[in-house]
Protein backbone atom coordinates (compact mmCIF):
# COMPACT_ATOMS: atom_id res chain seq x y z
CA UNK A 1 0.00 0.00 0.00
CA UNK A 2 1.41 3.36 -1.04
CA UNK A 3 -1.21 5.72 0.36
CA UNK A 4 -0.67 5.94 4.12
CA UNK A 5 -2.93 8.06 6.34
CA UNK A 6 -0.15 10.67 6.62
CA UNK A 7 0.35 10.79 2.84
CA UNK A 8 -3.37 11.15 2.30
CA UNK A 9 -3.48 14.15 4.66
CA UNK A 10 -0.32 15.65 3.09
CA UNK A 11 -1.64 15.24 -0.45
CA UNK A 12 -4.92 16.90 0.49
CA UNK A 13 -2.91 19.71 2.09
CA UNK A 14 -0.87 20.23 -1.09
CA UNK A 15 -4.09 20.49 -3.06
CA UNK A 16 -5.85 22.54 -0.38
CA UNK A 17 -8.67 19.98 -0.33
CA UNK A 18 -10.93 19.15 2.57
CA UNK A 19 -11.93 15.56 3.29
CA UNK A 20 -15.23 16.36 1.61
CA UNK A 21 -13.43 17.60 -1.52
CA UNK A 22 -11.53 14.30 -1.72
CA UNK A 23 -14.74 12.36 -1.09
CA UNK A 24 -16.54 14.16 -3.91
CA UNK A 25 -13.66 13.63 -6.36
CA UNK A 26 -12.97 10.00 -5.45
CA UNK A 27 -16.40 8.55 -4.77
CA UNK A 28 -15.21 7.39 -1.33
CA UNK A 29 -17.31 8.48 1.64
CA UNK A 30 -16.03 11.27 3.84
CA UNK A 31 -16.41 9.04 6.91
CA UNK A 32 -14.12 6.42 5.33
CA UNK A 33 -11.51 9.10 4.59
CA UNK A 34 -11.86 10.54 8.10
CA UNK A 35 -11.49 7.13 9.75
CA UNK A 36 -8.55 6.16 7.55
CA UNK A 37 -6.67 9.43 8.11
CA UNK A 38 -7.35 9.06 11.83
CA UNK A 39 -5.81 5.55 11.82
CA UNK A 40 -9.13 3.97 12.83
CA UNK A 41 -9.09 1.40 10.00
CA UNK A 42 -7.25 0.37 6.85
CA UNK A 43 -8.43 0.62 3.26
CA UNK A 44 -9.32 -2.00 0.70
CA UNK A 45 -7.09 -1.94 -2.39
CA UNK A 46 -9.92 -0.66 -4.56
CA UNK A 47 -10.63 2.21 -2.16
CA UNK A 48 -6.95 3.16 -2.05
CA UNK A 49 -6.91 3.12 -5.86
CA UNK A 50 -9.93 5.47 -5.97
CA UNK A 51 -8.27 7.91 -3.55
CA UNK A 52 -4.92 7.79 -5.35
CA UNK A 53 -6.56 8.35 -8.75
CA UNK A 54 -8.44 11.39 -7.45
CA UNK A 55 -5.27 12.85 -5.88
CA UNK A 56 -3.18 12.14 -8.99
CA UNK A 57 -5.87 13.66 -11.24
CA UNK A 58 -5.80 16.70 -8.94
CA UNK A 59 -2.06 17.13 -9.54
CA UNK A 60 -0.25 14.93 -7.00
CA UNK A 61 2.49 12.49 -8.00
CA UNK A 62 3.64 9.73 -5.65
CA UNK A 63 7.20 8.40 -5.81
CA UNK A 64 9.44 6.10 -3.78
CA UNK A 65 12.76 7.35 -2.41
CA UNK A 66 15.55 5.17 -1.11
CA UNK A 67 13.57 2.04 -0.48
CA UNK A 68 10.69 2.61 1.89
CA UNK A 69 10.10 6.35 2.01
CA UNK A 70 7.32 7.74 -0.18
CA UNK A 71 7.31 11.30 -1.47
CA UNK A 72 4.63 13.42 -3.04
CA UNK A 73 4.92 16.19 -5.60
CA UNK A 74 2.35 18.79 -6.43
CA UNK A 75 2.83 19.67 -10.09
CA UNK A 76 2.62 23.38 -10.89
CA UNK A 77 2.85 24.69 -14.43
CA UNK A 78 5.44 27.42 -14.90
CA UNK A 79 6.17 29.46 -18.00
CA UNK A 80 9.63 29.80 -19.44
CA UNK A 81 10.85 32.23 -22.11
CA UNK A 82 11.59 29.36 -24.48
CA UNK A 83 8.94 26.77 -23.66
CA UNK A 84 6.59 25.98 -20.81
CA UNK A 85 8.00 23.66 -18.18
CA UNK A 86 6.58 21.95 -15.16
CA UNK A 87 7.96 22.68 -11.74
CA UNK A 88 7.17 20.25 -8.96
CA UNK A 89 7.15 21.14 -5.31
CA UNK A 90 8.16 17.99 -3.49
CA UNK A 91 7.93 16.80 0.07
CA UNK A 92 9.36 13.61 1.48
CA UNK A 93 7.43 11.95 4.28
CA UNK A 94 8.90 9.20 6.39
CA UNK A 95 6.92 6.04 7.04
CA UNK A 96 5.80 7.56 10.34
CA UNK A 97 4.42 10.61 8.54
CA UNK A 98 7.11 13.04 9.70
CA UNK A 99 7.94 15.73 7.18
CA UNK A 100 11.47 15.97 5.90
CA UNK A 101 12.93 18.53 3.55
CA UNK A 102 10.66 20.24 1.03
CA UNK A 103 12.38 21.25 -2.18
CA UNK A 104 11.50 22.51 -5.65
CA UNK A 105 12.65 20.47 -8.62
CA UNK A 106 12.11 20.42 -12.35
CA UNK A 107 10.01 17.64 -13.82
CA UNK A 108 12.06 14.68 -14.93
CA UNK A 109 14.80 15.12 -12.34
Amino acid sequence: MILTPALCRAARGFLDWTQMDLADRSGVSRSTIRDYEGDRHSLHRATEAQLRLALETGGIAFFRIEGHEIGICAKVAATDAVAPAHIESCEILSASGERNQTFPRKAGQ
